[in-house]
């Protein structure tokens, strides 16, 4: 089941995929969530309603008002080790976590607007996203599937001068909708606990990133118990797992989305995500 979040006649509903159709539910996405963590799909797909295609409504990200996006940099070996010259120089110990605000998260089908004025450095990363549906707080790696929803696709932007001026990610990783997120929310029941899927990233459909989710350095336990341990994990919260090498920025020479590039981000059996760059003075 790949839960969405779509707009239809004015209205914002959830439903469900199937096909080229788009099945409306009476469970609003919050409660959706809670049911997918919960093992309870079926209660979800007994609550259908209207039935729209695709191409008549307006496909939103799978976020909440009170969502949450943490995100985890430098989470692969290969991207730790292109990056340690500017990042971080040794394999990490714990989690490196920080916090995208919605305000820069954009929908699945968004033309990225990307201001020339704030930089020429946007650059592109393929992310598993974790998407949570039961209140944790304190919660141990044994018991951390317990509260997984389902997963998304996270392209987290980032504007790499912004990035590297500060110690701390956050104004770099928060141009205004610039990460789109989606295209919906497949639940943890059809992808398994303890996921190894293909992540791939192209730009113009040059393949920029390739690698498997098992090669993460903290898989989702872990990260799940680190945030959990320190601030209530809540129904909505989405973690982005982290990117793998390729990014632009250390490409040689480097590289970053412009004007006219479809940049798309997919993950085998969660989805894709394809969208193009529009630039701004």
């Amino acid at each position: 089941m790949q839960l969405v979040q779509y707009v239809h006649q004015g209205a914002t509903r959830c439903g469900y995929a199937d096909g080229d159709e788009i099945v409306g539910i009476d469970w609003t996405l919050r409660d959706a969530l809670v049911l997918l963590a919960a093992g309870q799909s079926e209660r979800i797909s007994d609550a259908h309603t209207l039935r729209v295609r695709r191409s008549d409504v307006v496909v939103l990200p799978p976020v909440l008002p009170s969502s949450r996006v943490f995100c985890i940099g430098i989470n692969y070996l290969d991207h730790q080790e292109e990056s340690k010259d500017v990042f971080i120089a040794n394999v990490p110990e714990a989690p490196v976590v920080f916090l995208k605000d919605l305000t820069s998260v954009s929908g699945p089908d968004d033309e990225l607007v990307l201001p020339q004025s704030l930089s020429v450095q946007f650059d592109w990363e393929a992310e598993l996203g974790v998407v949570i549906g039961a209140p944790a707080r304190g919660v141990s790696q044994k018991a951390a599937w317990d509260v997984v929803a389902g997963y998304t696709v996270v392209n987290d932007i980032s504007v790499r001068d912004r990035q590297l001026r500060h110690v701390q990610w956050t104004l770099g990783k928060n141009a205004p909708a610039s990460s789109p997120i989606g295209p919906g929310i497949v639940a943890r029941d059809t992808i398994g606990v303890d996921p190894d899927i293909e992540l791939t990233s192209r730009v113009n459909g040059e393949v920029m990133q390739h690698a498997w989710t098992r090669d993460l350095i903290f898989d989702i336990p872990r990260l799940i118990e680190e945030i959990s341990a320190v601030t209530p994990l809540l129904p909505g919260d989405i973690i982005a797992t982290g990117t793998p090498a390729g990014v632009g920025f250390k490409r040689n020479p480097p590289r970053y989305l412009t004007e006219g590039d479809v940049v798309d981000v997919e993950i085998a059996g969660v989805g894709l995500l394809s969208n193009r760059v529009r630039t701004e003075c």
